[in-house]
């Protein structure tokens, strides 16, 4: 359900403040950075999303984010899983990633995407609509390596965006209350990502802004034709 503790996150939540700030600023000047920006039409996730219920034999319900997530899972790991698994599997990364990481990163068998959710309205009498702070948890998808691997089909897209579908559902109250218990208890609990996100190329963070006004919005000078980051 969470990702595990290890040496590397205990060694962040332990450093001050100073000498955090000074690791990160570190990795960032080595880090590949690229940036882009793709447009999917109504038309076209209208139809994804047909076809994932179509190929689908369960009744659950198949949301917009369900399949943008899938489709995103995909291109993501298509695109960057073999490379990175061999950079991050061999010679000197891989006997840091086992012994800053432990067992838990040796030859995973599932991709994890790890996805933001809001949890205003999964809150009962939570009365969080008025709460301007980052009111939203995450929740991890696994996909089998093996499934994200072969060509993109209707077949995988609806497999991968179920799963999302499903672990969305499984946000309760107690899953929120639990996370909320495992941020206070566990020092490390927030550096966990970013150590597994550096070391391990199976995993991958998604945010979404989608559901924020950003398009019903206006400051005087009409509602915006598009927003970015």
């Amino acid at each position: 359900m969470y990702i595990p503790s290890s040496y590397l996150s205990r060694l962040f939540a332990w450093v001050s403040p100073g000498i955090r700030g000074t690791i990160f600023d570190s990795i960032h000047a080595f880090a590949d950075i690229s940036i882009s920006c793709f447009h999917v039409s109504r038309e076209t996730l209208d139809q994804l999303r047909q076809s994932v219920k179509k190929n689908s034999s369960t009744n659950l319900r198949i949301s917009d984010n369900d399949v943008l997530m899938a489709a995103i899972t995909i291109a993501y790991a298509q695109s960057i899983l073999k490379h990175e698994s061999e950079r991050t599997n061999t010679g000197l990364a891989s006997w840091l990633k086992s012994a800053f990481l432990g067992s838990s990163s040796k030859n995973p068998k599932n991709f994890v995407t790890a996805e933001a959710a809001d949890i205003r309205h999964r809150i009962p009498n939570g009365n969080l609509e008025n709460y301007s702070g980052n009111s939203a948890i995450s929740m991890m998808v696994h996909s089998p390596i093996e499934l994200l691997q072969i060509p993109a089909s209707s077949e995988a897209l609806t497999q991968v965006a179920l799963g999302v579908r499903k672990s969305t559902n499984e946000i309760t109250s107690e899953y929120i209350a639990q996370s909320i218990h495992e941020a206070e208890s566990e020092s490390d609990f927030v550096f966990r990502p970013l150590v597994h996100n550096t070391f391990v190329a199976e995993r991958m963070m998604v945010t979404n802004l989608s559901r924020f006004t950003f398009y019903t919005t206006d400051f005087g000078w009409g509602i915006p034709q598009f927003v970015g980051p």
